[in-house]
């Protein structure tokens, strides 16, 4: 497969330091590709995961505002019977965008309950 995907994984206690990459630092295409006109287009996701559902709406509405299209959801087994809440969207971008650096600063700074985890993927845009 002649696709490249640059994918970078943060996991971060909610309040904890920001990472050194951006998500719009991902998003930059690679020079020598695009020149043989490979043309890419981004997707950003983003994860929460907490077992409190407190504060948990906020961050969705976050998410939502910013056309993440969130989904909420809770989870149990016979392993961890305790509820565990996941709160997960993306966007796409055909662009590398600071929108993108925005969302992630927004919800870092809702402090947001358990941990948040992100990535950035390409793949071939359509023409």
């Amino acid at each position: 497969m002649f696709r490249r995907t640059a994918l970078l994984i943060a996991t971060l206690l909610a309040g904890a330091a920001h990472a050194a990459t951006l998500p719009s630092d991902l998003m930059l295409p690679e020079p020598e590709r695009a020149a043989r006109g490979y043309v890419e287009s981004w997707v950003f996701s983003i994860e929460i995961e907490s077992d409190k559902l407190t504060g948990m709406e906020a961050c969705r509405k976050i998410l939502t505002e910013r056309g993440f299209v969130p989904t909420l959801s809770k989870t149990a087994s016979t392993a961890a019977p305790a509820l565990h809440f996941k709160v997960s969207g993306h966007k796409e971008y055909a662009q590398a965008s600071t929108e993108a650096d925005d969302t992630l600063a927004a919800v870092r700074e809702a402090k947001c309950p358990g941990t948040l985890s992100w990535n950035v993927s390409s793949k071939q845009a359509r023409r």
